[in-house]
């Protein structure tokens, strides 16, 4: 190699080296851009409002912010979590029980224990709460029709 030759060819590895980390750079912003829209989408923006509110003990509150981020996100776990949980925060037990199942459904395998733990306890309250600590059986409710 020459001078000249060599100084050529260093400064395309320099210039390929630039191009490379360039092309890292954008591609690590990219991803991080592409990762935060989710967080933009209105199914986030429902779910954080609710998630404060349940956080605050407003879990009446919380519910239809809870339900709203569901609907905009069929696949939103956590969504279904709290709404779950928001609902066994007011003894709806039956309520309780399909956003539990959903979110067990839709979790990760490292956080499904502690849904069923809820889910069970959902379940076992929703039928004691059918009887009486006597263990009567309580008539189910009747409704006076207005027609």
């Amino acid at each position: 190699f020459s001078f000249g030759a060599r100084l050529t060819h260093r400064r395309s590895r320099l210039m390929k080296n630039k191009f490379f980390m360039l092309f890292v750079v954008l591609t690590l912003a990219w991803t991080s851009a592409c990762a935060s829209l989710g967080r933009l989408s209105p199914a986030y923006t429902s779910f954080d409002h609710g998630r404060t509110l349940f956080n605050q003990g407003r879990f009446d509150e919380a519910i239809p912010y809870l339900e709203d981020a569901t609907r905009d996100d069929p696949e939103f776990a956590q969504a279904y979590l709290y709404l779950g949980r928001a609902y066994i925060s007011q003894s709806r037990w039956r309520a309780a029980i399909q956003p539990l199942r959903a979110a067990f459904r839709l979790s990760p395998r490292e956080s499904q224990q502690e849904i069923m733990n809820l889910l069970l306890d959902a379940m076992f309250a929703a039928a004691l709460n059918d009887f009486d600590l006597g263990g009567q059986r309580r008539p189910p409710a009747r409704f006076n029709s207005t027609l």
